[in-house]
Protein backbone atom coordinates (compact mmCIF):
# COMPACT_ATOMS: atom_id res chain seq x y z
CA UNK A 1 0.00 0.00 0.00
CA UNK A 2 2.79 2.39 0.99
CA UNK A 3 4.73 2.07 -2.39
CA UNK A 4 0.96 2.65 -4.39
CA UNK A 5 0.89 5.78 -2.58
CA UNK A 6 4.05 6.88 -2.60
CA UNK A 7 4.03 5.96 -6.83
CA UNK A 8 -0.01 8.21 -6.93
CA UNK A 9 1.99 11.25 -4.71
CA UNK A 10 5.20 11.22 -7.60
CA UNK A 11 2.22 10.38 -10.35
CA UNK A 12 0.22 13.39 -9.08
CA UNK A 13 3.31 15.95 -8.74
CA UNK A 14 4.24 14.86 -12.17
CA UNK A 15 1.30 16.39 -13.27
CA UNK A 16 1.05 18.97 -11.53
CA UNK A 17 4.61 19.88 -12.28
CA UNK A 18 4.51 19.41 -15.72
CA UNK A 19 1.03 21.41 -15.96
CA UNK A 20 2.93 24.43 -14.17
CA UNK A 21 6.09 23.78 -16.62
CA UNK A 22 3.82 24.33 -19.72
CA UNK A 23 1.83 26.69 -18.16
CA UNK A 24 1.78 30.07 -20.12
CA UNK A 25 3.51 32.81 -18.37
CA UNK A 26 1.52 35.98 -19.98
CA UNK A 27 0.75 36.99 -16.67
CA UNK A 28 2.82 36.92 -13.19
CA UNK A 29 2.48 33.35 -11.72
CA UNK A 30 3.70 35.06 -8.64
CA UNK A 31 0.79 37.10 -7.22
CA UNK A 32 1.50 36.08 -3.93
CA UNK A 33 4.20 34.10 -2.25
CA UNK A 34 1.68 31.01 -1.97
CA UNK A 35 3.17 29.78 -5.85
CA UNK A 36 6.79 30.05 -4.66
CA UNK A 37 6.01 28.20 -1.43
CA UNK A 38 4.34 25.43 -3.24
CA UNK A 39 7.59 25.18 -5.40
CA UNK A 40 9.58 24.56 -2.21
CA UNK A 41 6.83 22.16 -0.95
CA UNK A 42 7.08 19.94 -4.05
CA UNK A 43 10.96 20.01 -4.27
CA UNK A 44 10.60 18.80 -1.10
CA UNK A 45 8.02 16.12 -1.86
CA UNK A 46 10.10 14.66 -4.97
CA UNK A 47 13.49 14.92 -2.84
CA UNK A 48 11.72 12.57 -0.54
CA UNK A 49 10.55 10.42 -3.04
CA UNK A 50 13.67 10.21 -5.29
CA UNK A 51 15.95 9.95 -2.19
CA UNK A 52 13.69 6.70 -1.43
CA UNK A 53 13.61 5.31 -4.80
CA UNK A 54 17.58 5.77 -5.27
CA UNK A 55 18.19 4.11 -1.61
CA UNK A 56 16.09 1.35 -2.24
CA UNK A 57 18.11 0.48 -5.96
CA UNK A 58 14.70 1.59 -7.76
CA UNK A 59 15.82 5.20 -9.83
CA UNK A 60 19.13 3.82 -11.86
CA UNK A 61 22.14 5.50 -10.28
CA UNK A 62 23.13 8.37 -13.22
CA UNK A 63 19.38 9.60 -12.30
CA UNK A 64 20.12 9.80 -8.54
CA UNK A 65 22.90 11.70 -9.35
CA UNK A 66 21.22 14.15 -11.79
CA UNK A 67 18.93 14.69 -9.15
CA UNK A 68 21.93 15.29 -6.68
CA UNK A 69 23.42 17.99 -8.57
CA UNK A 70 19.87 19.64 -9.22
CA UNK A 71 19.08 19.14 -5.21
CA UNK A 72 22.46 21.25 -4.96
CA UNK A 73 21.45 24.05 -7.43
CA UNK A 74 17.80 24.43 -5.86
CA UNK A 75 19.40 24.35 -2.59
CA UNK A 76 21.16 27.54 -3.26
CA UNK A 77 19.06 28.78 -5.97
CA UNK A 78 15.59 28.77 -4.43
CA UNK A 79 16.11 30.66 -1.07
CA UNK A 80 18.21 33.55 -2.84
CA UNK A 81 14.92 33.68 -5.35
CA UNK A 82 12.23 34.59 -3.30
CA UNK A 83 14.36 36.54 -0.68
CA UNK A 84 14.91 38.75 -3.90
CA UNK A 85 11.31 38.08 -5.34
CA UNK A 86 9.85 39.06 -1.53
CA UNK A 87 12.40 42.39 -1.34
CA UNK A 88 11.32 43.31 -5.03
CA UNK A 89 7.54 43.07 -3.82
CA UNK A 90 8.11 45.27 -0.70
CA UNK A 91 9.72 47.77 -2.98
CA UNK A 92 7.74 47.57 -5.93
CA UNK A 93 10.29 46.82 -8.71
CA UNK A 94 8.74 44.88 -10.91
CA UNK A 95 12.04 44.12 -13.07
CA UNK A 96 13.83 42.54 -10.60
CA UNK A 97 11.20 40.78 -8.97
CA UNK A 98 10.73 39.21 -13.30
CA UNK A 99 14.10 38.06 -12.47
CA UNK A 100 13.61 36.14 -9.77
CA UNK A 101 10.52 34.85 -10.86
CA UNK A 102 12.16 33.27 -14.35
CA UNK A 103 14.67 31.77 -11.96
CA UNK A 104 12.11 30.09 -10.04
CA UNK A 105 10.30 29.14 -13.01
CA UNK A 106 13.34 27.81 -14.20
CA UNK A 107 13.82 25.44 -11.11
CA UNK A 108 10.17 24.37 -11.35
CA UNK A 109 10.38 23.01 -14.68
CA UNK A 110 13.79 21.50 -14.25
CA UNK A 111 12.27 19.52 -11.05
CA UNK A 112 8.85 18.51 -13.07
CA UNK A 113 11.56 16.57 -15.89
CA UNK A 114 13.65 15.22 -12.95
CA UNK A 115 10.15 14.33 -11.52
CA UNK A 116 8.78 12.67 -14.72
CA UNK A 117 12.39 10.59 -14.94
CA UNK A 118 11.96 9.19 -11.65
CA UNK A 119 8.80 8.46 -12.45
CA UNK A 120 9.09 6.42 -15.10
CA UNK A 121 12.00 4.48 -13.37
CA UNK A 122 9.33 3.54 -10.39
CA UNK A 123 6.20 2.50 -12.58
CA UNK A 124 8.13 0.68 -15.59
CA UNK A 125 4.67 0.50 -17.59
CA UNK A 126 4.58 3.70 -18.13
CA UNK A 127 7.82 4.04 -20.50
Amino acid sequence: MAKIVSWSSIILLSITLTGCAAFDYTKSMFVSGVSLEAVGEQFLSVTHQVGSGCQKGEIPRRMCEDYGEFHERFKRAYPLAVGMWMAADRAGDAATKQKAEDVVRSLSRDLAKLAAEALSALVPEMK
